[in-house]
């Protein structure tokens, strides 16, 4: 009973964090052989779901490490419902984002939204600010500020691929002809985006009462974080490359070089302590 209790209640133990991260590979594998074979589609909405969900895992057992169990389910939830919220304002108002629209497809919905948006924003903002703050954590005011950028920044990789390569997401509204477009959606929706992380952000600093050392901030509490948006990132950057939208590749290129210094800067980190 103690390895299901432990399950459940999220224990960051070694064989289950290995776990996390073998079935995450798993799908980033199954999302990259799939776009080799079918192209920028991938795996389609319920590869897409399986790698959200896949990588959603790891990090919850990342901030169960940094928080406490009780803490990171709090985190979680805030992430959850508060990002769920404002999807839901935007596809019934328009608030913010413009007047989205989710068409049927593969993903459950709640109350109209894909169960993997939510996931999506705590992939971006939750695993943005672990990586903030492995690195500026002493920096609290600044850290909210900076997840946010991080959070635009894969906003401009990401939303090319599920807007106008597969469809998950599409605008109702279009500008007037000839009108600023990013792929399909108002430019004013990236400021929607580095509005909607800030707050997210800054409850997580209010509700992640950080029980860790800087040490373990910057060791691994840093870097499987980046190592898992890195390979969000080159999943995107795959499905950019194939369909030829290089806006987006540079975005994708700029996370990766983002992700990639964190986690090569950690290997090498731990290797000079061997």
């Amino acid at each position: 009973m103690k390895p299901i209790r432990g399950l459940a209640m999220g224990t960051a133990a070694a064989w289950h964090f290995r776990g996390a991260l073998a079935a995450f590979a798993a799908a980033v594998g199954v999302e990259l052989a799939s776009q080799a074979l079918r192209g920028p589609q991938g795996a389609g909405p319920a590869g897409w779901l399986a790698l959200l969900a896949a990588a959603s895992w790891v990090m919850g057992l990342v901030w169960r490490e940094r928080v406490g169990v009780a803490r990171a389910w709090l985190c979680l939830v805030w992430l959850l419902l508060a990002s769920l919220t404002a999807m839901l304002l935007a596809t019934r108002r328009g608030f913010l984002f413009g007047r989205l629209e989710f068409p049927d497809g593969e993903i459950p919905l709640l109350g109209g939204v894909p169960a993997s948006v939510p996931l999506l924003w705590w992939l971006v903002v939750g695993g943005g600010f672990l990586v903030v703050e492995g690195f500026w954590g002493d920096l609290r005011a600044g850290v909210s500020g900076y997840t946010a950028l991080v959070a635009v920044l894969m906003a401009a990789m990401i939303l090319p691929v599920v807007g106008s390569l597969r469809g998950y997401w599409r605008w109702q509204e279009r500008p007037a002809p000839g009108g600023p477009l990013f792929f399909g959606m108002p430019w004013v929706a990236l400021a929607a985006w580095f509005t909607v992380a800030l707050g997210l952000a800054l409850g997580l600093v209010m509700l992640g009462d950080n029980r860790s050392s800087a040490e373990e901030r910057a060791g691994r509490q840093a870097w499987a974080p980046a190592a898992v948006l890195l390979a969000l990132t080159a999943v995107c950057l795959g499905a950019n490359l194939a369909a030829g939208l290089w806006l987006a590749v540079a975005f994708s290129a700029a996370n990766a070089a983002l992700f990639g210094v964190v986690v090569v800067g950690y290997l090498r980190t731990r290797a000079g302590k061997r």
